[in-house]
């Protein structure tokens, strides 16, 4: 019976001891001989990830808690280190779907290494690729890690970009940065309650002023409609505001490198009292497979942006821009997915599009960040954070969280309150010197009572003083009904809601 014990017992043991090793040593990487940090090497710590590793003192470091690290040596490269608790999904889950752009060569990307093996508990992918460089300045070449540490359930990727030049130095140093990285447990990010805010908006131009007084909501709508109709803005638009007894002042539009606008049709929208907000997707539309945004890098669309910006700044009253919207969605081609999960590709298109408004004189263009509220994939790598081009270069955060209902296996019924409560507080911690707009919503009719949603919408945007604007995307998409005349019920509350004091103002004034 002793015997029938402690051979178990001591297995039990040594997994015990081997998965607290799991917690406080890194094994090594093949080929990697363990030494001495080098003069000059100093330690980092990230509490919220939940790590601590030891690189060159002469690289800059930041630190976004609970999203990532980024260290960079300016103008020999980048590296980025994100750790991805798994949850129910298998290290081979994560670190696959992550570099299917990998796999399936997208955007020019070629592997050019890769491998896999275990390294006493942990399980470790390497991948060494690049792609076609978009200029003189662009780090083109990369080597990542994907480090598995099953006693945190937890995957840490460490993603190397540099210029081809300097691949083999930085790609040694990035070993000798893994060998000293060491695992801990994280410290929890809480957001703390969001500051009040009291902000009356005025945006001036030479025909009229957008003015939303600081206990005002701006309602807009995203209404079915063709853009090269010079009426396209009435279209059904007209019957329906009629029926509310309400005119939205505030309309989208959507448009790719496909489409062509009609000043006449601009000028007929502002000639009315509306003011515009136009989605431009960096795609041609419907083309699944699409990565230009390399090529805007390149310059190829330059002309186009020019065309626009020139069109925009003639109309010489407010235009709201909404560049690459939702890029945090792998169905936005756009997504850091397509790129081998480098969102900062995103900011730099994203720079060359603000710049080339600025060089054209744009100045009544208004520039609006908007992500979803939930990333897909929700991997670290994907968080909104890593595609912020910065507070210079952004006017409006836009906000865009659906109530999808039921319809599908994956969607789930998500009250006003359950979306935009944490939504806010979150922005607000970021984002709190920025007005705030919800860029597009709304609420299906299938899977719970569609009617109290929207009444609960109205009684509690109120409550987000910062939320100056929002628009209610009034089409059918797929299986989500949500016009707002989806039935009777829903279109009631719909009109109710608009009567209330906080709604029913014009917003738009003709000087």
């Amino acid at each position: 019976m002793k015997r029938a014990f402690w051979i178990p017992a001591g297995i039990v043991l040594f997994s015990l001891i081997l998965l607290l090793w799991g917690f406080t040593a890194w094994p090594g990487i093949k080929g990697v001989k363990e030494n001495t940090p080098p003069p000059g090497w100093v330690t980092l710590e990230n509490p919220y990830d939940g790590f601590s590793l030891i690189h060159p003192g002469d690289w800059s470091v930041e630190i976004l808690p609970g999203v990532a690290t980024i260290l960079c040596k300016p103008g020999q490269g980048k590296l980025t280190v994100w750790a991805q608790p798994l949850g129910r999904k298998s290290p081979e889950e994560y670190v696959f779907y992550s570099n299917r752009s990998l796999e399936k060569g997208w955007a020019t990307i070629r592997v050019k290494d890769k491998g896999c093996w275990r390294s006493g508990a942990f399980k470790i992918w390497k991948f060494d690729w690049s792609r076609e460089p978009f200029s003189s300045e662009d780090f083109p070449c990369y080597r990542e890690y994907h480090l598995f540490c099953p006693g945190k359930n937890t995957v840490y990727t460490f993603m190397l970009k540099t210029k081809e030049e300097n691949f083999s130095d930085m790609a040694a140093l990035l070993d000798k940065i893994l060998y000293t990285f060491k695992p801990s447990p994280p410290a929890p990010l809480k957001y703390p309650p969001p500051p009040e805010v009291k902000r009356h908006i005025r945006l001036q131009g030479k025909n009229l002023i957008l003015e939303i007084p600081e206990d005002k909501v701006l309602w807009g709508i995203l209404n079915p409609s063709r853009l090269g109709s010079p009426e396209f803005f009435l279209e059904n638009l007209v019957r329906l505001e009629e029926e509310l007894d309400f005119k939205f002042r505030f309309l989208i539009t959507y448009a790719s490198w496909d489409t062509e606008f009609r000043e006449e049709a601009l000028r007929s929208l502002y000639r009315d009292g509306r003011v515009l907000m136009i989605a431009l997707q960096p795609w041609w539309y419907g083309d699944k497979g699409d990565t230009t945004l390399l090529e805007l890098l390149r310059g190829k669309f330059d002309g186009r942006l020019r065309s626009w910006a020139r069109l925009f700044k003639s109309l010489e009253d407010p235009v709201f821009v909404r560049f690459g919207n939702e890029m945090n969605g792998d169905w936005s081609t756009w997504c850091a997915w397509y790129y081998g999960k480098d969102a900062d590709l995103f900011k730099e298109a994203w720079h060359r599009v603000y710049n080339i408004f600025q060089e054209e004189g744009a100045s009544n263009v208004v520039f609006v960040f908007n992500p979803h509220d939930r990333a897909y994939p929700d991997f670290k790598w994907n968080h909104y954070l890593l595609y912020y081009p910065g507070d210079e270069e952004v006017d409006w955060i836009g906000l865009t969280g659906y109530n999808n209902g039921t319809s599908y296996p994956a969607d789930r019924w998500r009250g006003f309150a359950e979306i935009y409560d944490p939504l806010y507080r979150e922005y607000m911690y970021y984002f709190k010197d920025k007005p705030f707009m919800i860029t597009e919503f709304a609420c299906n009719e299938v899977g719970g009572d569609k009617a109290a949603w929207i009444e609960e919408c109205f009684a509690r945007l109120p409550h987000y003083p910062n939320i100056r604007i929002a628009v209610w995307f009034n089409q059918v998409d797929g299986k989500w009904l949500y016009p707002i005349d989806s039935s009777p019920e829903s279109f009631q509350a719909f009109r109710r809601g608009l009567t209330l004091p906080a709604y029913r103002f014009s917003g738009v004034q003709f000087k």
